[in-house]
């Protein structure tokens, strides 16, 4: 197995027990806002870790400051609403389907910016991920 392919079935074994995590706490009926907090202290300390392993200087550009501010936004509205249709009452085989949807933004994003060829494998295999998901979430 490619290694790139090795290491994204990681981050989606690692996102899917994130996701479910999520889902146990507000079952559990846990305060989002310390809980939210917590879970991103543990991505601080890995970025620690990673950058101390890494030995690389502790430098970043103002452009990518501001791309990250970004990303940091998006993600954390994506959390939050994840979280708080959780606290809800949704289910979780219904809301983690519409939330994998994500992957489309993602796949398109990448097609427009990084110009990554569209062949006929391709468009089947994301139809068939996005047909999978909606036939989930029903």
């Amino acid at each position: 197995m490619d290694v790139t392919v090795a290491l994204a079935v990681v981050a989606m074994i690692g996102m899917g027990i994130n996701s479910f995590g999520n889902k146990l706490g507000a079952a559990q009926g846990v305060y989002a806002p310390p809980f939210l907090l917590i879970i991103n202290i543990m991505y601080c300390v890995a970025a620690l870790v990673l950058h101390v392993v890494q030995k690389q200087p502790f430098i970043i550009s103002s452009k990518m400051i501001g791309l990250a501010l970004l990303i940091g936004l998006c993600g954390s509205i994506s959390y939050v609403s994840m979280f708080t249709a959780f606290e809800l009452g949704g289910e979780g085989s219904i809301l983690f389907p519409i939330r994998g949807l994500s992957v489309v933004v993602a796949v398109v994003l990448s097609i427009l910016f990084f110009k990554e060829p569209v062949t006929l494998n391709r468009l089947l295999g994301l139809t068939l991920g996005v047909s999978s998901i909606l036939i989930l979430s029903r």
